[in-house]
């Protein structure tokens, strides 16, 4: 079995000369550390709590534009309020617009279904930086109580990373892998990633969270080829619809394929702007 392991928090060491630090003080960018914010109903939740996190039975973590666009189409099926997100610097190239509602936006929300408030999905539209990764997910398994929740994260990768016996020209794509932690007892519904294929970034950091803490989680990853967003590449995802954790939480859609359409014509537009 591939591991998610051996992801390293970057840390820079202090032991520099004064001059040295300030000489390049202008030549580094400025990042802000991640917070995640609350909206003033959870807050007033969370006062009322002894340990100040959110219950959860069932956690989503979409992560990529495949992932997020899956997630909208066929898991938020019922109801759900935006309760939180994950907030840091953006830069020159992001996009971002004033409703924040466009899929294009370079954002990561927390969402909660009305009907059954221990369900949580997270929609995580940005890349975050291998040195931040860290933070991010500190902050989720220190706000959201995960102890007891079944936990899947989503996202997609390229093939041009994927070591196999098969030359990458015969590799049927889209398809997917898995990895998953020891307490998650169910089966995966696709093939476990194999050696020496490993996580990197945030997804990596989540899954490593997750297996020192003796959580439930499995991780589905989308290996594809195009590089912008494809029907195809959303779809792959299909498959986990019938299995836990996501079977419990969604309900078929009518219009996902005009949903999926919409999203597709969307990102189409936005990347022949930015090409």
């Amino acid at each position: 079995m591939a591991t998610f392991f051996g992801e390293i928090l970057p840390v820079t060491s202090r032991a520099v000369d004064l001059d040295e630090d300030e000489d390049d003080e202008e030549a580094l960018p400025i990042q802000c550390e991640p917070i995640l914010h609350w909206s003033k109903r959870m807050r007033a939740e969370l006062e009322k709590t002894s340990d100040k996190k959110v219950p959860c039975s069932n956690f989503v973590m979409a992560i990529g534009l495949e992932a997020n666009a899956f997630t909208e189409i066929y898991v938020k099926q019922f109801n759900y309020e935006r309760v939180g997100g994950i907030f840091t610097s953006l830069g020159d190239e992001d996009q971002l617009t004033l409703s924040n509602a466009s899929p294009t936006d370079k954002t990561c929300y927390i969402w909660r279904c009305h009907s059954n408030p221990s369900i949580l999905v997270c929609q995580c539209n940005r890349h975050v930086s291998a040195d931040q990764s860290f933070q991010w997910a500190q902050l989720l398994v220190d706000n959201i109580e995960l102890s007891t929740a079944y936990i899947a994260v989503l996202t997609a990768s390229d093939t041009g990373g994927y070591c196999s016996e098969v030359p990458s020209s015969d590799l049927d794509t889209p398809f997917l892998r898995a990895l998953k932690t020891e307490k998650f007892m169910a089966s995966p519904v696709c093939k476990i990633l194999e050696q020496p294929n490993m996580l990197t970034g945030l997804p990596a950091q989540l899954m490593s969270f997750f297996q020192v803490l003796r959580y439930k989680a499995v991780i589905y990853v989308c290996f594809k080829e195009n590089k912008y967003v494809d029907i195809l590449d959303v779809k792959a995802f299909m498959s986990i619809l019938n299995v836990t954790p996501i079977k419990d939480i969604t309900e078929p859609n009518k219009n996902a394929e005009q949903m999926l359409r919409d999203i597709m014509e969307l990102h189409a537009v936005n990347d022949t702007l930015y090409m």
